[in-house]
């Protein structure tokens, strides 16, 4: 999904990990995506990338600090538009049954 330094990283989301997200957030995220066609604010995507973001070929993850600091280069790499659909599209595939 993301490559940071050579290592490929992806993001995992369950409910368990949703309602901590939403609890540190103080927002819905389902009420979020649904704001202005899924445009979320910068910090509730940190938010979102930064405890959710494990790496990919060993499952494991990151810490909550170090991936916070890696969300920054993310989006000056990749656009904090094109973060931001990745982090939708990534909720969609894990939590579908959020958004029916």
């Amino acid at each position: 999904m993301f490559e940071v330094e050579g290592t490929v990283y992806t993001l995992k989301y369950n409910t368990k990990k949703v309602k901590t997200i939403e609890l540190v957030a103080k927002t819905s995220i389902v009420g979020e995506v649904t704001k202005n066609n899924g445009i979320m604010p910068y910090a509730t995507l940190e938010t979102l990338f930064s405890m959710a973001l494990v790496e990919e070929s060993t499952n494991e993850v990151v810490k909550q600090k170090v991936a916070a600091e890696m969300f920054e280069k993310v989006v000056e790499e990749n656009g904090l538009i094109t973060v931001n659909m990745a982090i939708v599209e990534k909720l969609q595939d894990d939590m579908g049954f959020m958004f029916r």
